[in-house]
């Protein structure tokens, strides 16, 4: 059964890929087949509501103090409100900003959200000089880079992406100093 649901989350993730890259949008109704699949993942590996309530309120928290500064940058920068779906983030995106914080730990979602928007800043800077077109597909490029995120951990390394063991061992020896 948790192999079957691996699969049907990986496939929901490639369909945001394909669909963010073909047509710079994302159905909305993928979201809810993503959301039901990553919870009964999580349920059906031993995780229950108590272990994933907290860890999803801290990452959407987050996600909230990150989409607050950025309006606030931008209140700034152009000196009127502006709703930042319309003109510099899809609301797609915002949307699946909530994937990887229903999927992840706090620290393995701050570690996600960190390298994937780094990447995904260093893949625009390619992307502009070669394409005109100024937008990415963030959501696309985000969802390809949890798919290898996942697939990494359920198959290869195992590091445990729904508890923090595997990054806290690289700040124990720092703290112990």
């Amino acid at each position: 059964m948790q192999f079957y649901l691996q699969i049907l989350v990986l496939l929901l993730l490639g369909l945001v890929w394909v669909h963010d890259l073909r047509y710079r949008a994302v159905s909305w109704i993928i979201f809810p087949f993503l959301f039901g699949g990553i919870v009964l993942l999580r349920w059906v590996s031993g995780e229950t509501f108590a272990d994933v309530w907290p860890q999803f309120l801290s990452n959407v928290g987050l996600l909230l103090i990150i989409l607050l500064l950025l309006n606030l940058y931008i209140l700034v920068k152009s000196r009127r409100l502006v709703n930042i779906t319309k003109q510099y983030i899809g609301s797609g995106d915002i949307l699946f900003f909530l994937v990887p914080a229903c999927s992840l730990s706090i620290l393995n979602f701050h570690f996600f959200f960190l390298t994937s928007l780094v990447c995904t800043a260093l893949i625009q800077a390619v992307w502009s000089t070669i394409n005109k077109n100024k937008k990415i597909p963030l959501a696309g490029l985000l969802a390809l880079f949890l798919m290898l995120f996942l697939s990494s951990d359920w198959w290869f390394f195992h590091q445990g992406i729904t508890n923090d063991n595997w990054l806290l061992q690289f700040y124990t020896p720092w703290m112990q100093n």
